[in-house]
This record gives C-alpha cells, structure tokens and sequence, in this order.
C-alpha cells in the first residue's frame, strides 16, 4: 500500500427545519443510530461526520444516545465534524452577511458542544462559485469537499488529490468526491468497492468519498442491505482487516500536500446541474452526451444551481422574500430575528430533484412561517413600499400592517403574489404553478432496491396523466379574465380555455394614496364577432378589520356587450380548511374569510401534483385554485362593480359546529 493513499470517508447528513417530526424519528431509528453503533464497534475506522444544524438540535434535545455516541466517537480521535451553514442554506445564493452568520453559528455550537471549532465545511449539494474560496476562508475554513465533475470542468486530470484555490488571496483547500465510490457505497458489493480502493491506491492517489448518510439505512432499500444483510459491517471489517488506511480530512489536510492550483467553475454534483435544466434543454443535453467522446465530456456541464430560480418562480420569490428580510433585519432589526431568517434560508424547498424540495408544501409553508416570524421583530409598516423585489426592473407594492401582508405587482395584471396572514405566520397564497418536469416522460418499469436513488428505475402511477396538466404562467391573485360563455370549471381546472382579453398579465397603470392603491387599465375584449373597448380599475384598501378589493369593469364601446368576467384566486390550503358558502369563501378552517359580492358563481378543484421522490413517484395537494364569475350584458357606457373583502371570522358558528372537510362549488 502506498504512504500517500487513504481512504477519506465522509458522510453529510440533514434533514430540513420544518420537516415531519416522523421524518426525524424514522432517519435516527434506520439511518443516524445504527450506522454510529456500527463506526462505535469498528474503532480502526476513521471517518468525517456533517450534521446540519436541525439535526444537532434533535440531537441535542432528543436523540441523547446518537449525541454520546458522537461525543465518545470524537472523544478517542476516530471522528471529525465537519462545519457549514447552520440550516444547510444555498451559500452562493443568500447574502454574505447570512453566509458569515449561518457558518458562524456552526463554528460555535461545534465549539461550545463538542469541543473544537471545525477546520473544513460541507458544501451543501456541493454548489460552488469561485467566491466561495473568500467567504470559507473568511470565515475560518480551511478545506471543503466538491464533487469530481467540478474539477473535470476545470481541466484537472488527477481526480485523487487535495487541491488549492484562492480567491483576492484568501486560499481555501478543495478535495474531490470520487462518483464511482458515491455509487458503489453501499449499492454494489464489498468486493467491487474494494477494487475501485484499489485502483486508486495504485495511482498513489486520495480516496475521498463524501455523501449522504441517508444512503446508509433511510433510502429505499437500504436498511435492509445496509444493516439486515450486513453490508456495512463487512465493509467495515474489510477495512479494519486489510489495514486500509483511514483518515479524517483534517489529517489527510496536515500529512498530504496539496497537488497545485486549480480554479473551479460554477457547479453542483452532475445530478443537480441536470435538474436545474427545462425538460426540453435536459433532453437536447442528454442527446447531446451520448454523442460526445468520454474525454471530451468536460466541456459539456448543464445548468447552474441559480437556474432554479428562473425555471421555478415560486423559487424566485421565496429567495427575493428572504433577500427582503434580510436587508430590513441588517438595516435596523433586532439579532432576535436572525435564527427565523436562517432557518428561512434552508436549501430545501429552493429547488427539486430526486427529493421532492420544492414541491412538498410543508417545507414551502415552514420557510414563510419564519420569514414572517423574523418580520414579526421588525416594526409593522403603516404605509405601502416600493419595491423591486424580484429584479425584474419593475416595482412591487408591499403593505404590512401586522395583521396581513400584501404583495401587488401591478407589471404582471395588478395581481397579488402573495397573502400574508401575519397572525398565523401563513403565506395564503403558496401554491405551486403545475408544470412538465423531465421525469412525467419516464418509462414505467419495476424498481430494484438496492441501486441508488439516482438509478432506481420508478413507475408512474395508474392514471398519472390526469395529474400532467400545465399552466402556461405563474398562479397568481386577483387576476381579471373575460371568458367564452361556454367556458365551464372543467375548462377553468384543465387551463383548457381561451381568455379573450390580456388583461391577466398585461401591466396596469398603479397609484398610491395613502393606504389606497389604484390600479387601472384600458384595452379590448373579443365578445362574440366583435372586440369592445373596457375599463377596467380595481382598488385595495387595507383596514383595521381587514381588506377590501374592489373592481369596476365599465364598457366604453358603442353598444352592449355581454361579457363572462372572472377574477382568479389560489389558496394555499389543505383539504378541510377551505369552504364555500354562498358568497363567502372560509380559509384556514374559518378562521379567515373572503366575502365576494355581488354573489358570483364560485369554481373551485384542488391543485394536484405528479413530482418524484426518493421513494417514488407522489401526487401532492398544493392548494387549491378557485374563480369568481360573473355573466353580464353591458349596455354602452355601463359599469360593474364587484368587491372581495378578506378578514377574519372567528364568529362565524356554522364553522365551529361543522367543520369542514372540503370545498364545494357552485357554478360547476
């Protein structure tokens, strides 16, 4: 064996602020637990740990047996923790401030609990930018691990040794993830594992694997491989037997000298570039490799991390939101505030893959909840602000009075992007836009437990084309449609219509007096054989009992017009919390109300994903949509006028003697 080979055996392992407490308690019971009793009986055996911070804290709270186990397994030298953003945020993509925070806030619960400050961090999903060589070392880091592919982009043609990189002089230590142990471990057999070892050790090379813990006992399949059938055991005693050396990276940093220089590209691990593709890029991609040479693959990368952010406007948002929050908190908010921003920032419900991310609700809802905690610090405004809050060179209203929070772009229709109910720390309006995704192509076929999650072969679910339905824009408020009168609910559900006037996304002219906001905008409405000229201005009026929307559609043509006028709603709740009567819509279980008058026929179905996960394929509630119609015959130069009140009703008896268990509709 060669002095300079080791085997660097690195496991990350986190699961989000505001996941399932029985998330919690099934990855400590199959996964977290059981794979420390094994490194316990395996003293020969070094390794790097990474626990984000939500686990350190069930750990530290609940889990006492894993958070001794880790104590006596750092205490005799056999393990090393890694640091990192404490809520496993995105560095690259939340302020440098935040990335100083979060980092800080690792270093000193790893000093105060465990006894030393971490001198490497785990990357989370390995997204790295050049800049990230500063804000590491800044903050006192002096190695990270990164995924092969980054240093293939770069043109680096030893894959097993530690590299330098430096950015305004500030040096950082890289290591690069071998992907053929990432497969191997623990998917194929010892054997195959140890000859890839082997190969490595003949080129006097590092060995560093750095992955999932989950992997050991929580993904599909492997509780049993991993510790029923033993492959974790034999591993380890095929280490321990066969003395192959084991370092922690700190000790492979202090006895391995660094093999030169190397400035990597912006990247993930392979899997996540190709996720931040359009289905469409991903499919040229895909075509586009198997057409290219192996030693000419370093030139081809897919997208960027920030991809995500234009392919996914929910996405888009939920970083401005937190951006937002984060300027306010760092212009004058408390430091109180700053653990519910952190926890906002976990990378989680940003993008999707494999895991469901984005589209698992609870995660989306658990980062509003503390976006709206942390503002809860900052003193509520009594005005409107103007404010760019996605980039897009055009200014939103934002109104917070600590009772709802309103967010109008009068640039896409005068809608509502979101409904704030401060009271119950909710985003009222966090649905997720329906849309293709690369996997709804994927071939049914049987699953093969055992293979990695990035190879298991999924099946669709019966029917699971009723669930592909695409919207063409973002799901938004408060948006104006004039309709066909033959247009049905099931039209509306599908997005099988036409909408005969732009209104929906065209911009509005908007102007602010005092707590009133206008919004107004002319244009023409097909109607039968001929277009109409219509204006259309609505107001929003915030109050001490609530808000009130108002809308007057007048005709400016010549004669009369019949029109089906409409106004689209989307509400983030769960079955059993919305319910219609009449003219009033009940939120939240009654305890939110939206009251919409003249009384118009109400639309309503729930919105239904298809999206992929560890284990499968999941059809996931998020939220429901919901339209208000109105079928009018509009003389020349008549107006109508319509108002939707939103406040609470915790009054209302029919709601506490009868709770609901869904919505129902009429109209459809």
């Amino acid at each position: 064996m060669s002095r300079k080979f080791a085997f660097l055996f690195g496991v990350h392992c986190h699961q989000p602020a505001g996941n399932f407490r029985s998330v919690f308690e099934k990855a400590f019971a199959d996964s977290y637990r059981p794979f420390l009793k094994a490194m316990l009986r395996h003293p020969g055996v070094k390794f790097t740990a990474h626990y984000s911070g939500p686990l350190l804290e069930d750990m530290q709270n609940r889990e006492r047996g894993c958070w001794d186990d880790l104590k006596e397994l750092i205490g005799r030298g056999q393990a090393e923790l890694l640091g990192g953003g404490f809520y496993e945020p995105i560095l690259t993509v939340i302020p440098e401030e935040d990335r100083q925070g979060q980092l800080r806030m690792m270093s000193d619960f790893l000093a105060e609990h465990f006894g030393s400050r971490p001198r490497g961090v785990w990357l989370t999903e390995r997204v790295w930018e050049p800049s990230l060589a500063k804000t590491l070392a800044a903050a006192g880091a002096e190695y990270t691990l990164v995924d092969e592919s980054h240093f293939r982009a770069a043109g680096v043609a030893d894959l097993h040794a530690r590299y330098l990189t430096e950015e305004e002089g500030f040096s950082l230590s890289l290591f690069p993830i071998d992907k053929a142990l990432r497969y191997l471990i623990p998917f194929r057999t010892v054997e195959e594992t140890a000859g890839r070892l082997a190969e490595i050790a003949a080129r006097d090379g590092l060995a560093v694997l750095g992955d999932d813990g989950e992997k050991f006992g929580l993904w599909p399949g492997t509780k049993r491989l991993v510790y029923e059938d033993g492959w974790l055991e034999r591993f380890l005693d095929f280490l321990e037997r066969e003395r192959i050396p084991t370092l922690t990276f700190s000790e492979a940093l202090d006895s391995r000298p660094a093999a030169g220089r190397a400035y990597l590209p912006p990247a993930s691990y392979e899997e996540m570039m190709d996720w931040a593709l359009e289905p469409e890029a991903a499919e040229r991609f895909e075509a586009l490799k198997r057409r290219v040479r192996t030693e000419d693959l370093r030139f081809l990368r897919g997208g960027s991390f920030r991809e995500f952010f234009l392919k996914y406007p929910e996405s888009d948002h939920l970083r401005a939101r937190m951006f937002s929050v984060s300027r306010r908190i760092r212009a004058g908010g408390p430091p109180e505030a700053l653990p519910d921003l952190y926890k906002a920032q976990g990378n989680d419900p940003y993008w999707h893959g494999v895991f469901g991310g984005l589209y698992l609700p609870h995660l989306r809802e658990s980062a509003y909840a503390h976006l709206l905690r942390a503002e809860a610090f900052l003193a509520p405004g009594a005005a409107w602000r103007k404010e760019d809050l996605d980039w897009d060179g055009a200014d939103e209203l934002v109104w917070q009075d600590g009772k709802f929070g309103l967010f109008l772009k009068p640039s896409a229709g005068g809608s509502l992007v979101e409904i704030d109910h401060a009271g119950s720390f909710r985003n009222l309006t966090d649905v997720l836009t329906r849309r293709r995704e690369s996997y709804h192509s994927a071939k049914p076929g049987p699953g093969e437990a055992g293979l990695s999650i990035h190879e298991l072969s999924k099946t669709l679910p019966p029917e699971f084309e009723r669930y592909l339905r695409c919207d063409p824009s973002r799901r938004r408020s408060w948006v104006d449609r004039f309709l066909g009168p033959e247009t049905s609910w099931t039209n509306f559900r599908d997005r099988d219509f036409e909408d005969f006037g732009d209104f929906s996304e065209a911009a509005y002219e908007a102007e602010v007096q005092g707590p009133l906001v206008r919004l107004g905008r002319r244009a023409r409405v097909r109607t039968g054989e001929r277009e109409v000229g219509l204006s259309l201005e609505k107001t929003v009026l915030p109050g001490e009992r609530g808000v009130r929307f108002a809308t007057s559609v007048v005709n400016d043509g010549p004669g009369e017009a019949p029109l089906v006028f409409a106004q689209e709603w989307n509400f983030y709740q769960i079955p059993g919390e919305l319910r219609i009567d009449g003219e009033r819509i009940f939120l939240c279980g009654g305890r939110l109300s939206l009251i919409v008058r003249p009384k118009p026929e109400i639309w309503t179905f729930p919105l239904e994903t298809l999206s992929q996960s560890e284990e499968g394929f999941d059809i996931i509630h998020q939220g429901y949509g919901l339209l208000t119609v109105w079928r009018l015959q509009m003389e020349a130069g008549g107006r109508f006028e319509a108002e939707a009140v939103l406040g609470e009703s915790l009054e209302d008896p029919a709601l506490r003697r009868d709770p609901p268990s869904g919505p129902r509709a009429s109209g459809g």
